[in-house]
């Protein structure tokens, strides 16, 4: 378990993914992700295993738990790419407007601690879509810089949406 402040970082287990999948098929997360269709039980368990058999992993993944111990979202890093030092952050929480909250800033907080300290990783990245403006708001209060603009490259609603590059670079000491 990796604590912050006010949540704690723990492994995924397989009795966390009948919730999982119950959060991305959720209407207001899929259309902010990059899942364009349903998923079933037999997805969630494929996904689950591969992010276990990678050796290094590409992809590292939390349960983002209060201190209570509930669960209320999914965080992680992904793409990670262990020669050139850098990670995508991953995320999902199922409080509404979850961008807002304490438990969102402790999460990117801890999470990006674990990356650069633990893993020393040398640079984080996002990508935000157009359809979530509340997550850039978050992440540029978090220091994050813009680094580019994807035009038209999510499909919603029948109309294109952009998606917005940001990063984080670790500071030396």
């Amino acid at each position: 378990m990796i604590e912050g402040k006010i949540v704690n970082l723990r492994a995924l287990e397989k009795e966390d993914l009948e919730l999982l999948k119950k959060w991305r098929n959720d209407k207001k997360t899929r259309i902010h992700t990059r899942e364009f269709r349903l998923l079933n039980m037999i997805n969630q368990k494929n996904w689950f295993e591969s992010i276990h058999k990678q050796n290094p992993p590409s992809a590292i993944m939390f349960g983002i738990e209060t201190k209570k111990q509930k669960l209320i979202g999914v965080c992680g890093l992904t793409y990670i790419d262990w020669k050139n030092r850098h990670a995508e952050i991953s995320n999902i929480i199922s409080i509404n407007n979850w961008q807002k909250t304490k438990e969102a800033k402790d999460t990117l907080d801890t999470l990006i601690k674990y990356g650069f300290d633990e893993l020393n990783l040398h640079r984080l990245w996002v990508e935000i879509f157009e359809t979530i403006p509340e997550n850039i708001k978050l992440f540029e209060k978090m220091k994050f810089k813009k680094e580019g603009t994807l035009h038209d490259k999510l499909w919603r609603n029948s109309r294109w949406y952009d998606s917005f590059i940001y990063s984080l670079i670790k500071k030396s000491k």
